[in-house]
């Protein structure tokens, strides 16, 4: 679910994940960013950070 959130609009993922201030973070930079071309990068790293924060949360809840 985070990896599709994050895919639709950049930050969303951090966010489901609960970390809400790296998710408007992230929100933040990928605006400022596009409007140089360069929001791809960080729409890139939001994706990947959600869903490997989303493993690390799901190996937490079921040892």
């Amino acid at each position: 679910m985070a990896l599709l959130l994050s895919l639709i609009l950049c930050g969303t993922g951090q966010i489901y994940n609960g970390e809400v201030s790296k998710g408007i973070i992230m929100m933040v930079l990928c605006i400022l960013l596009w409007l140089v071309l360069l929001g791809w990068v960080v729409h890139i790293w939001s994706i990947v950070d959600a869903v490997v924060v989303a493993e690390r949360i799901n190996r937490q809840s079921n040892p």
